[in-house]
This record gives C-alpha cells, structure tokens and sequence, in this order.
C-alpha cells in the first residue's frame, strides 16, 4: 500500500480553497444581482427629480430676462443711482471716521515721543553719565564707542551677542550697538 505523499494533499487542498472562493462569488454575485433592480429605479427617479428642478430654473432664468428686458432701462437707471448715492455716502462717513481716528492716533503718537525725549533730556541734563555722553557725542566719539571702532579694542561674537573687548584681555567690555 502507497502513501499518499505531500503533493496529493497540497493539490486537494489548493482545489478545495478554489472550490470555497468560486462559492462565496457566486453567492456574492447573486446578492449583488438582486439589489441592482432597485438600484435602477432609484436612480430612474433622481433623474426625474433632476430634469424637474432644471425645468424649473429654466422658467425661472426666463421669467427674470424678460423682466430684465421689458424694464431694463429704469432697472439701470435706479441702480445707478443707488449705487452713486452709496458711494458717497460711504466716501463721506469713511472721511469723518479716518479724520477722527487720525487726529487721535497722532495726537497720542506725538505725545508718546514728546515723552520719550522729555525723559531723555532730563537725563542728559541731571546724571553725569548723560552729560559725558552729550559731550563725547559733540566730539564725535559716541558712534566709535557704540561701533566698537577704537583703539585697543575688537569685536567678539559669542552665544549671548556681540560685544567689544580690549585686546589684551584686560579692561572694559560691553554690548555693540547694531547701526
């Protein structure tokens, strides 16, 4: 007696997993058949649905052109001048809104700087360091200064900025102003 060997069992098994497919397709495609009928009437009456709405624009597109048509030049006349009214209107509330609102925007820019050089002044006038700095900007000396731009002195540039440092190492260092 012969065994059967693994070819015999790998084909049985290949035909019975064919086999199982071809039976669940057909299944589904009967399934499927028998919902396609109903599928058709319902897009039979969308279709209805939509010749019915684009007959109505139609009649509508046309009631409105012959209106447009039998009174076009009073519709013309009247919406031309709503539309010159509207403008000046719009011209005359928008000159009166942007005049208020510019005079106190610049009212309050003005003030702000008046401020801001009141401050200025009166520590270049009562500190020390403000009257150095006003005498060391008569002789020209302060963009040096602020630049790095003197003797014995150079730009580094670190992770926290730019700065001026003597260069031997030794003496003052501070922050360079960006021109």
């Amino acid at each position: 007696m012969s065994e059967p060997d693994d070819t015999d069992d790998f084909g049985l098994r290949a035909f019975e997993d064919l086999k199982n497919t071809v039976e669940r397709s057909n299944k589904s495609y009967s399934e499927i058949s028998g919902k396609l009928p109903a599928l058709a009437k319902q897009l039979e009456a969308l279709d209805a649905k939509s010749t019915k709405a684009a007959q109505r624009v139609e009649e509508a597109a046309q009631d409105v052109t012959s209106y447009i048509e039998t009174d076009r030049r009073t519709l013309l006349i009247t919406c031309g001048f709503g539309a010159i009214a509207l403008v000046f209107c719009a011209a005359f509330l928008g000159d009166i809104k942007g005049s208020r609102t510019g005079y106190a925007q610049g009212f309050a820019e003005g003030q702000h700087e008046a401020k801001q050089r009141d401050a200025l002044a009166e520590w270049a006038v009562s500190s020390p360091s403000g009257r150095m700095a006003y005498e060391m900007d008569r002789m020209g000396q302060i963009q040096a200064f602020g630049m790095c731009k003197i003797e014995g002195y150079k730009i580094r540039t670190d992770q926290k900025g730019t700065w001026c440092v003597s260069v031997s190492g030794k003496g003052l260092m501070w922050p360079v102003a960006r021109p």
